[in-house]
Order: C-alpha cells, then structure tokens, then sequence
C-alpha cells in the first residue's frame, strides 16, 4: 500500500511538470506574438482601478494624474503604516509657507512591495483649513509644478519629468534597499517668492546652501538620507521583516519569468500563465493608502 501512494505520488508530481511545461511553452509563445500595442492595453487596464499606467519607453509603473489618490490627499498616517504594504522607503518632507498657504513638497524613495521606486508629491494646507491638523490636500492643477527627478543605483535606474501634483516611477522586479538609493530631484517654481521659500524649507530641514543648485526659478538638490523626517524609526524589526519578504517575492518574480527582459513581456506571461497571481503582482507593485481607516479616523476628528 505504501509503494502505491508513492508510485501515485511521483505520477502526480510527473504530470504536473509536464502540464506546467507545456502551459509555459505556450504561454512564452503567446507572448511573443502579441502586439505591443496589446500588451499595453492589458496591463493598463489592469492598472487603471488603480490609478497607475505601464511606461513602456522606460519599462515602468507610473501614476495618473487624475487618479483616486489625489482626493485623498496626504496625511502621515500613509507613512506609518506603508511596512503593512511591505513598503520600506525614506521620505523627506520639506515645509514652506507661500501665498497665505503651507506647503509640504514630500520625496520619496524605497521599496514598493516587488519595486524599486521614487515619488514627488505636492500637498497643501490653506491658513482658514479646517481638516485634522496633520491633513493637506493635493494640489490643483492650477498648483502643480513643472519637476523631475532620476533614480540612481550606482547607475540611473529611471527618469520621471512632467508638470505635475504627484510625480512616481516603479521598477517592477528590482529590490533596493532605500539607504543605497539616491534621488536626484529639480523643482521649477513660478516665481523667485515661491523659489526662495523652498529654499528656506530645505535648509531649515538641513540641506546646506552649498549642496542645492539654483538656476532662475530651478532648484535642484540631491537626496541620499532624509534629515528631516525618520517615520517608521521604531519599525526596525517590521521592516527588515518587511524587506525579507520583498526580498523573496522580487527572487521568485524574477525566477519565474526568466524567459524575459522587459518588465511589459514579465507581466503578460505572468498574465497568460496564472491569471490570479498577475493581478496579485500588480497590487504588490504600486504605493497603497488606507483609504477607510482615514475616513474613520477623519470623522473622529472632526467630532
């Protein structure tokens, strides 16, 4: 009896590398005869309830500009709990004052569950805001400003740039730890009263003048180690927990989808060989906020 449940067992073992290798066949198959006008359409279908879209001339996750999150604003609660979403990154909040309004220009740089990415948000509170203290809304279009950055690990990762509130890049399969990350950011202002606000903010948060480039309206700086802002300091054992699980999840990614370079091709055959886990992939790929526990928290405030 026993030779036979081990006999079964082998069989089943046998008949499952052999359906996984045919399945695999054709998927890799299928891939290389779709469009690449197709691939697009799929990903980004998948990517848009989300409020992203795939990059394709950089291989990369980005945001919309007119995706849900900007109506949710930022409040450092997204921060404190990112380690839930095995996100581990630095961040660097830079405060100024302009036009009867405070405004929080925020950086950040890490990784996003199975990417390596950066952000640039730009958050607002008006002087007559009646919002929790720690709450600023998203900028307006009429608020956004022209800005970029590029992503460096010992060579450029990526490059983002656009007139923009919320301006993100993800590198799907790439594991980093923040500390090894750099992010080299430009900010173009409307005027030299807004530009020279800025540049108090960075130096009250700790940049020396000697390190922030200005050309007319432009300024420049580079951001290794945030100085201003150490959220998820008392977090050191659920993030490196956090990383461990990132760590494994980008390995088995990138093992399963060998067969491929670019991160387009990665997902469709992810995509064509398990259906559920390539919408899985996608929800481990992009920043999260917590959407119903700030609306709780929000009314409690305003009890």
């Amino acid at each position: 009896m026993k030779y036979i449940i081990i006999v079964f067992l082998v069989l089943i073992i046998i008949s499952f590398l052999i359906w996984y290798l045919i399945k695999r066949k054709r998927a890799i198959r299928k891939v290389k005869c779709t469009s690449k006008e197709e691939k697009l359409s799929y990903i980004n279908a998948a990517l848009n309830p989300f409020g992203f879209i795939f990059d394709s001339y950089q291989d990369i996750v980005i945001s919309k500009n007119d995706c849900w999150q900007r109506e949710m604003g930022y409040t450092d609660l997204y921060d404190l709990e990112s380690f839930r979403f095995n996100i581990v990154m630095n961040a660097e909040p830079i405060y100024f004052h302009y036009n009867k309004k405070e405004y929080r220009i925020e950086f950040w740089k890490g990784q996003y569950g199975i990417t390596t990415g950066a952000e640039i948000g730009i958050y607002i509170r008006d002087d007559d805001c009646k919002l929790p203290l720690h709450h600023y809304r998203s900028a307006t279009d009429k608020e956004r400003l022209e800005m970029g950055f590029i992503l460096l690990k010992n060579c450029t990762l990526f490059k983002r740039k656009g007139c923009s509130w919320w301006l993100t890049g993800f590198d799907v399969g790439k594991f980093s730890k923040p500390k090894d990350l750099q992010l080299k950011s430009c900010i173009c202002f409307p005027n030299c009263e807004m530009k020279d606000a800025f540049i108090k903010g960075l130096m009250k948060a700790g940049y020396s003048k000697s390190k922030i480039i200005v050309c007319e309206n432009t300024v420049c700086f580079e951001y290794c180690c945030p100085k201003n802002y150490k959220l998820n300091h008392c977090h050191k054992i659920r993030k490196f927990i956090a990383q461990i699980c990132n760590y494994i999840n980008c390995s088995i990614y990138m093992f399963f989808t060998r067969p491929f370079n670019l991160t387009l091709d990665k997902l469709i055959y992810i995509r064509f060989m398990f259906p559920h886990l390539f919408c899985l992939i996608l929800n481990f790929s992009i920043p999260k906020r917590k959407k119903k526990k700030y609306d709780k928290k929000k009314k409690k405030c305003h009890r």
